[in-house]
């Protein structure tokens, strides 16, 4: 039985790599210091799987990432 076609949400895709895990949002300080002086904090993506998965798309290879995100503000910002 041949497969989706090419191009549809269910085609086959081929990677050389997955990466199994999660991910999460990070919060970076503005300015070093104690905690209590910081006073802002910027957002961004951490987590060893996705760092993985974007290190290796970054060298070329094909990578993906498999984990599951909130249905939230958080999980947004992630996908």
């Amino acid at each position: 039985m041949p497969g989706p076609a090419a191009g549809t949400a269910h085609a086959a895709t081929t990677t050389d790599v997955v990466c199994l895990g999660e991910s999460m949002v990070t919060f970076l300080p503005s300015q070093p210091g104690r905690l209590a002086d910081v006073p802002s904090f910027g957002r961004g993506i951490g987590g060893a799987e996705s760092n993985v998965a974007c290190a290796l798309a970054a060298a070329g290879h094909r990578a993906a990432w498999v984990g599951r995100v909130g249905a939230d503000g958080f999980g947004d910002h992630l996908v």
